[in-house]
């Protein structure tokens, strides 16, 4: 491995929305330790506006996965061909392959990068260590997976510092008041705002909405913060029924939002209330106090990160006496969907017995 510092950067993580919040820490990391290098970011769609505007990034790639996957053959010599020869054109000496697939380890490859970093163990999946030629394998104390991806700045030649950031995401002031305007549209008057998050891309993350109506209640009555519902696509049903539990609490819905619309309001809001997915872990980053309730993935691992030197500004709760607990899949294989221990069988007592003392310094008087 060449022991001179890289000039030149390309970071590839390229989905999912949690999974890019989770690599901007080492991304403010490169920037503090490389301050004049040119850093780019590989990124899909979905995830890419959280990116815009980022005051470390020089160059941002926007893969569209959609248009590619309905119709790869097509895309293949059309698009694909010319998107990556226009990478390796903008000549990067080394990349960083934060998502350790088949896929990330090919685009890095493709990329042209000569200094290809990737992880080895089990963070190296599919395949994606024949096409990194440097393999770092993170520590046994790196139990984040924001500590996991800092310490693959290693493999460029780069000291890890004890102090680790928290990570960037850039708001305009134009965004906030157009966020702030479409709040007022449908009926926030300017107070505290307990946002209700009920959705997850998998039902193995997916808390029952009843839950989070009995957890909402006990918080309202702590706080007094007036709750709001936000949801996504395919998510209305979870939304409609959180809202419905809480009409009597003078509850906002939110109204349908871009995810940088979705960034900004989650900024507004002054407690959060989520599972594990990509808004809670917005509210993270945001240095919103957020409450996570985690089922199949492992909390420890996923949870919001917190920033260094600071009071904990989250708390996790999960069942962590399952014997199957954090098994990643997206389905029950034991159970059954209908009979989900870790999530669907966690009562929100349990939830605020386990987080009261983390609450107590939060809404403390």
């Amino acid at each position: 491995m060449s022991k001179r510092l890289p000039e030149s950067v390309l970071i590839i993580r390229m989905s999912a929305i949690g999974d890019v919040i989770h690599a901007l820490p080492a991304l403010d990391l490169l920037r503090q330790l490389l301050p004049q290098a040119r850093i780019g970011w590989l990124v899909e769609e979905l995830g890419a506006p959280l990116l815009h505007h980022h005051p470390h990034i020089d160059k941002l790639y926007v893969i569209p996965r959609k248009r590619w996957r309905r119709n790869f053959r097509k895309s293949f010599r059309s698009e694909m061909v010319p998107f990556y020869r226009g990478i390796r054109a903008d000549q990067w000496e080394a990349s960083l392959d934060f998502q350790g697939i088949a896929k990330s380890g090919i685009a890095a490859w493709a990329c042209g990068a000569s200094r290809r970093v990737g992880f080895s163990g089990e963070n190296s999946r599919e395949l994606n260590a024949l096409f990194n030629r440097v393999r770092v394998r993170p520590d046994s104390g790196d139990r984040h997976v924001v500590q996991q991806n800092i310490r693959l700045l290693e493999g460029l030649g780069l000291s890890i510092p004890d102090a680790l950031p928290r990570g960037t995401i850039r708001l305009l002031d134009s965004e906030i008041a157009a966020i702030r305007g479409k709040l007022t549209a449908v009926g926030w008057r300017g107070e505290k705002l307990l946002a209700i998050n009920p959705g997850a891309g998998f039902i193995t993350k997916r808390w029952p909405p009843g839950n989070f109506v009995q957890l909402a209640k006990a918080l309202i009555a702590r706080c007094g913060y007036r709750p709001i519902v936000l949801w996504g696509p395919g998510e209305e049903h979870l939304r409609d029924a959180v809202a419905a539990g809480l009409a009597g609490h003078d509850v906002i819905t939110a109204p349908p939002t871009s995810v940088r619309e979705l960034a900004v309001m989650v900024s507004l809001c002054s407690f959060f209330v989520g599972g594990d997915t990509g808004p809670t872990h917005l509210a993270g980053i945001f240095r919103v106090p957020v409450l996570s309730i985690f089922g199949a993935t492992d909390a420890a691992r996923n949870c919001p990160w917190p920033s260094a030197g600071e009071n904990r500004a989250g708390q996790w709760v999960q069942r962590l006496e399952l014997p199957c607990i954090a098994c990643r899949k997206r389905t029950c294989p034991l159970e059954g969907d209908a009979h989900l221990a870790c999530i669907l069988k966690f009562p929100a007592e349990r939830v605020l017995e386990e987080a009261e003392p983390w609450l107590s310094t939060v809404f403390r008087s």
